[in-house]
């Protein structure tokens, strides 16, 4: 995905023969993580010999070089019964990685989010079928961007201009960036780069880009599920100093990418619902989830930047390359050290392993963990049900193996028979674009959080993404 170079940084913030170090903490377990039972995988009904599957590919990919380190936890029946350390946190300095190494988490700051709109929601300050301007007015007179768009040489003569939208464009370039010359990629570089899709003319038509009122009001539950026609590529929307609240509002006055409620476009939303804690809280959003979340889960090291004191438990980005994506090496960059002027709710927060198991069991456990309860049972239930019944067009985010479901936040699994791969019906994940990934299973009892930074940029192992592996390996590992 192409976006502008000042968001680029902003998002990172805000919003992917050397022999492996392995600490399994089965065996040393951590004071910090004590409250959490502890399991032999058999005792919750998996096999550690099939468990040992996975280790062995983490070894493999530590050795590859394809990321420095990782660590990986599964839980079932309230019960910790993997927890593994791979690798390395800093492999210049040849510091092993540590259960307690942090991570950047990107895109799973999403969840976070997410809950935290939903204990405002549950407190009746809005509904979730509210109109986001009610509370952000300058979202009152949203308008959709409908022609002026450039169409891709190969595709001249074959689509039609007043159909062609931005969407459509960000979606043909995902899919076919790989086939593109050197001179297109530069070319479709600089349009993103310029802010050429927002409001103004199109690069090559000279005309200025069309707009019509939009269909219905952008809601509360559309941003929830990405269905409010905001991508990421919504043009130039930050300068210098810009706190979250300007940037919204920033955002509001580009052109949508689609009508709201009819397509699913991942992009921006999470960042305004971010905005809507504020307003609706009247406290910056770092203080409403450190305060409603963090705090009661005791998820100590979650935040937007790392103290100074634990600037040393920071994963140590990898060298990038000249062909790295620019998020990545914005990422590889940022020391994380201090705290970000724009407090997102798409990106930006840093976390530790055990810090994320705790919000997983929590999310598992209907709202509730060690006697806080966060949501009630039926806020959750529907936070992690498909809400794309009524979404017409889900093309830009289907894998090709199945329908695309989603939640309020959260990815949902259809039937394992439609998608092909080991799973459960109704259960629920996300990642973040560093490689972390999280998967909650209400039907087996059972979560998973994955965590790594420096993937390869798309790397395979054994057939699988590594971000999917711990996954793969867990369902094949149960055995009651």
């Amino acid at each position: 995905m192409i976006i502008s170079p000042k968001l680029e940084t902003i998002m990172t913030r805000l919003s992917l023969t050397i022999a492996a170090v392995l600490f399994t903490c089965l065996c040393l377990a951590p004071t910090w993580a004590d409250d959490i039972p502890r399991a032999d995988p058999e005792a919750v009904g998996l096999s550690s010999e099939r468990l040992a599957r996975f280790s062995a590919e983490m070894e493999k990919g530590v050795a590859a070089g394809d990321f420095p380190g990782v660590v990986a936890a599964v839980a079932r029946n309230g019960k910790i019964a993997f927890f593994e350390s791979y690798g390395f946190r800093d492999r210049d300095a040849g510091l092993p990685m540590t259960d307690d190494t942090i991570f950047r988490i990107a895109s799973m700051t999403k969840a976070i989010t997410g809950v935290a709109v939903m204990i405002l929601y549950e407190e009746g300050h809005f509904s979730l079928h509210d109109p986001i301007s009610k509370y952000i007015p300058s979202f009152e007179n949203s308008v959709v961007q409908v022609g002026g768009v450039p169409i891709p040489e190969k595709l001249k003569g074959k689509v039609k201009r007043a159909n062609w939208t931005q969407a459509d464009l960000s979606q043909w370039l995902e899919k076919n960036w790989n086939t593109l010359s050197d001179e297109e990629k530069k070319k479709w570089t600089e349009y993103y780069a310029s802010g050429g899709k927002g409001k103004g003319k199109s690069s090559d038509s000279g005309n200025e880009i069309e707009t019509v009122p939009a269909n219905s009001p952008i809601t509360i539950r559309d941003l929830l599920r990405h269905t409010a026609g905001i991508s990421y590529n919504m043009g130039d929307i930050w300068s210098e100093g810009d706190d979250l609240g300007q940037m919204i509002d920033n955002l509001a006055a580009q052109p949508l990418k689609s009508h709201p409620g009819t397509r699913f476009d991942y992009g921006l939303s999470m960042d305004v619902l971010a905005r809507l804690v504020e307003v609706v809280a009247e406290q910056p959003f770092d203080d409403f989830i450190e305060e409603r979340i963090l705090k009661p889960l005791d998820m100590k090291d979650t935040a937007f930047y790392v103290p100074q004191a634990e600037a040393t438990r920071l994963l140590k980005m990898p060298p990038t390359k000249a062909n790295d994506q620019k998020f990545k090496v914005a990422s590889a960059e940022d020391p994380y050290l201090s705290p970000p002027i724009v407090l997102a709710g798409g990106t930006g927060l840093v976390s530790t392993t055990m810090d994320y198991v705790r919000f997983c069991m929590m999310l598992l456990n209907d709202g509730e963990l060690d006697g806080q309860r966060i949501l009630g049972r039926k806020s959750v239930e529907l936070m992690r049900v498909n809400h794309m019944n009524d979404v017409a067009d889900r093309s830009s985010a289907k894998s090709g193996l199945d329908d695309f479901l989603f939640g309020l936040t959260f990815g949902v699994h259809g039937e394992p028979g439609d998608r092909g791969q080991l799973g459960s019906a109704g259960s629920y994940y996300w990642a973040g674009a560093y490689g972390t990934a999280f998967w909650i299973d209400p039907q087996e009892n059972l979560i998973g959080v994955f965590m790594v930074n420096g993937l390869r940029d798309n790397e395979k192992g054994g057939g699988w993404h590594y971000s999917q592996m711990l996954e793969h390996f867990t369902y094949q590992a149960i055995i009651d």
